[in-house]
Order: structure tokens, then sequence, then C-alpha cells
């Protein structure tokens, strides 16, 4: 019986260190995610620097200086908020410029991220963001996926710019292009005809640029 008890005891004891040890882990864990942020502004001289070097076209300086930026900014905003989607922008704008587009795409989505949890719906600071992550497929050659991404960007462009508009512009071009590259010739014409319709109304029916889209239409038009 001595022994029966004694044994009861350790396993009481231990039972006891085990939910001690979970509480203390989970204390850690919560402690780990409530990061303690610095007071006041980030100092934004990296920026600065960035800038001026991207648009000098010196794009390797321009992304090291966006890091650092962004490593500074983390110090003073929580991790979802628009200060770093503008941070994960401009590193991928960077990675754009440097060609390496599965970089520019990783940090595009992360701005998409905070956008869809920040902005409003028909926010076209979340549709240029999606035109960043289609162009970022459409170079990757993921057509498909570029295709879900102009259509994001449209559907809140269009009615908010009007269908004369640039972007829409761009917008209907790139989804004949990513259309036509899937063989899927009836939404690629769509696009080119609108496409068509936008140079008609802003270049003239006579400009170089409208005609080559115009032929480009019949040829797929032909039988």
């Amino acid at each position: 019986v001595m022994l029966k008890g004694h044994t009861l005891f350790i396993a009481l004891w231990l039972g006891l260190l085990l939910i001690f040890v979970a509480c203390d882990n989970k204390n850690e864990n919560s402690l780990k995610k409530s990061k303690v942020l610095l007071q006041g502004s980030a100092n934004d001289e990296s920026y600065y620097a960035a800038q001026d070097f991207f648009d000098k076209g010196e794009y390797e300086k321009a992304l090291t200086f966006h890091l650092r930026q962004l490593e500074e900014d983390l110090k003073y905003y929580h991790e979802e908020s628009l200060e770093i989607a503008l941070d994960y922008n401009n590193i991928g704008l960077d990675y754009d410029e440097l060609k390496n587009y599965a970089k520019a795409l990783e940090f595009y989505l992360k701005t998409m991220k905070i956008d869809e949890l920040t902005l409003e719906q028909n926010s076209t600071e979340r549709s240029t963001t999606y035109y960043n992550v289609a162009s970022s497929y459409t170079m990757l050659k993921k057509h498909d996926k570029a295709i879900v991404y102009y259509l994001k960007a449209l559907a809140i462009d269009e009615p908010v710019l009007g269908v004369e508009h640039e972007d829409v512009w761009a917008e209907h071009e790139n989804l004949a292009i990513a259309y036509e590259k899937i063989s899927k010739l009836d939404l690629s014409l769509k696009y080119w005809k609108k496409s068509l319709a936008y140079k008609e109304h802003r270049y003239g029916k006579d400009d170089a640029d409208t005609n080559a889209t115009r032929i480009r239409i019949e040829e797929i038009e032909k039988p």
C-alpha cells in the first residue's frame, strides 16, 4: 500500500509539473506574439535614399535602402499596417526592375494581404497591387493566375475610373494577351476589342498602335 501511495504521489507531482510547463510555454508564446513597438515615428531617411536610387535606375541600391526602411518601420508599426504594405510594395518594385519576378511576387502578395485587411473594397490602391501581382504572374508565364488578378483589378478600376482611363485600358489589353496565351480566343477577342475602342478614341483610327490592334483582331477572327 505504501508503494502504491508513493507512486500515486509521484504521478500527481509529474502531472502538476507538466501543467506548469504547458502554462509557462503558453505565456511565453503570448509574450512572443505581443510585440512591443517603439513610440514616435520611424526614421524615413532610408526611404528617401531608396527612392533617389530608384529614380536614377540604381535598383540594387534602391533595394538595399528599401529593406533598411522595412527593418526600421517594423520597430514602430504593426506588421499589418499600411506603412509596412508600402515597404513591401517598394521592395517588390525593386525586384521587378531587377527582373527577379518570383521575389517581386512574394512582396506584392504580402502587400495584397495587408491591403485586403485595411483598405476599402473599391480602393484603387488595392487594384494597383492586384495589377502588380498579375504582372508578376505574367512574367513567370503563369497566365491563368495572372488573369485572376487582372480581373480583380479591373473589377475595381472600371466602375471607379471609367472605361476610358488608361489603367482600365492596360487591364483590357493584358487580359487579351493572357487569354490568347491560354488559347481562350473568344475571351481574348472580347478584350482586344475593348482595347481597340480605347485606342481609336484616344489616338485615332489611323494610329499605328490602333492599326496593330485591329490587325491582331482580324488574325484571331480568321477561320
